[in-house]
């Protein structure tokens, strides 16, 4: 079905009139008939035509199987029990609880655990924990419990238990390293129309300076952001005093953008280092080593080449099922076809029991990580060094900060259009940040138990 304006003569006059038109099959031939009249062009403003397309969207949601609903995988699961798991074990969980208590500790659990096991979900955040499990809370609750994650009283105990992570999973002793980052926090608002039915989702954009501190290994244990680059100058050097308050090593801000002073005290500034720079003092100079999601359009071709190679084992599945196939050799030997005329080589691994005739295959996680990846290393330098600093040597920084690029909101709970500004305050926002910090520190730890190491 689709819209067209037709015009038509009457009296030596033009009228354009908007219908509705759909396509049909007589006879063999495709021919067309007016569903609707929707009258003259005239009285569609562009205002009403935004109700109708709003009002479409709505019908399509309630009648369209919801993509975004979080579905419940052997995966998830198994996702879900090591995760919570590790949180339990780690040095944060001793925070959350000191800042939630016994009474709200399961509502941010939950939060926690969704953000990483269904972070796409476009389900309210009630009904997304509820769906997976959690604790049955109404959504100010979970509100509530995010905006508290974000509250400044919060930092220190938040801080000193991302120190402590670190201090258990890498050396960190050394120093913590600073970055800058331009980034966007993304959430949603409606309108109502005049009728009070109908409305209208709009997006809600906000720009923030985003100072993000980390280890050297790429591990995230602290932030504090900004509504601009003038008050993030502002707020670096408090920023650098509540560091100093908890780790005693070297504070380093990596300024790409220019924005400090080459000295300030309690921290040192590094800067991008020129090609060709020659400089005396090697003990300055470190490499940063930058790990950034390829191109949308790779990702998007890579996923396109794993859903052939899933639809295709699929069906070499479906015919051991059916007895088409039983040897080993025949079944290798296609699956390797599948998988090798995809360029899926090294991205899926799969096995087959030969007695049983049990056949199963899985994307290896890991491997696909790489494959989305792209690494650059860049030479840095400190340029000026306070007296007040006993510099030891840096070999190598990890920057690992692609998450905090656009930061989504994970309530899923919009607000109407008047009340955006409140409802994504700056503690909601802070909480999101403080969450995807979490996350990482988790997810971290997580990797590191599946590989055989300790917590």
């Amino acid at each position: 079905m689709f819209f067209r304006k037709i015009t038509t003569k009457k009296n030596g006059k033009e009228y354009v009139y908007v219908k509705l038109i759909e396509n049909y099959r007589q006879d063999g031939k495709v021919k067309q008939r007016v569903i609707a009249n929707f009258g003259s062009v005239e009285n569609l403003s562009s205002d009403r035509i935004n109700y109708l397309i709003a009002s479409l969207k709505k019908l399509h949601k309630e009648i369209q199987p919801q993509l975004g609903d979080v579905r419940i995988t052997t995966n998830t699961t198994s996702t879900i029990k090591i995760i919570r798991s590790v949180l339990r074990q780690s040095p944060v969980n001793q925070a959350i609880q000191e800042i939630f208590g016994q009474k709200d500790y399961e509502l941010i659990e939950a939060i926690i655990l969704k953000s990483i096991a269904a972070s796409e979900t476009n389900q309210p955040i009630q009904e997304a924990c509820k769906n997976l499990g959690f604790k049955a809370g109404t959504s100010l609750q979970y509100y509530n419990t995010l905006k508290r994650l974000g509250e400044d009283s919060n930092r220190f105990s938040l801080l000193k238990a991302g120190l402590k992570h670190c201090q258990e999973n890498e050396n960190i002793h050394k120093s913590i390293v600073i970055y800058t980052l331009q980034s966007t926090f993304e959430g949603n608002s409606f309108d109502y129309d005049l009728t009070g039915n109908m409305f209208l989702t709009q997006s809600f954009q906000k720009p923030i300076t985003l100072m993000l501190a980390c280890s050297t290994e790429g591990v995230p244990v602290d932030y504090q952001y900004a509504e601009n680059d003038e008050e993030a100058i502002k707020k670096l050097s408090l920023f650098v005093d509540r560091l100093k308050s908890e780790f005693q090593g070297n504070i380093v801000v990596l300024d790409e953008h220019n924005y400090f002073p080459t000295t300030m005290s309690g921290c040192l500034i590094a800067k991008p280092m020129p090609e060709a720079t020659v400089t005396q003092n090697q003990n300055q100079l470190f490499n940063v080593v930058t790990y950034k999601q390829v191109s949308p359009g790779k990702i998007k071709e890579l996923k396109a080449k794993l859903a052939k190679v899933s639809a295709g084992l699929e069906n070499l599945k479906a015919d051991i099922l059916l007895g088409k196939l039983t040897k080993e050799s025949h079944v290798t030997k296609k699956a390797e076809n599948v998988i090798k005329s995809n360029q899926c080589d090294e991205l899926v691994l799969y096995s087959y029991e030969e007695t049983t005739h049990s056949f199963h295959y899985e994307i290896d996680q890991a491997a696909l990580k790489q494959k989305q990846e792209s690494v650059i290393m860049t030479p840095w330098i400190i340029e000026g060094q306070g007296r007040d600093i006993s510099f030891e040597k840096i070999q190598e920084v990890h920057r690992k900060t692609d998450q905090f690029d656009v930061l989504t909101d994970q309530l899923k709970i919009p607000p109407i259009n008047i009340y955006v500004d409140y409802h994504y305050s700056p503690e909601v926002i802070s909480g999101h940040i403080q969450l995807e910090i979490l996350k990482t520190q988790l997810l971290g730890a997580m990797n590191t138990l599946l590989k055989g190491g300790e917590l």
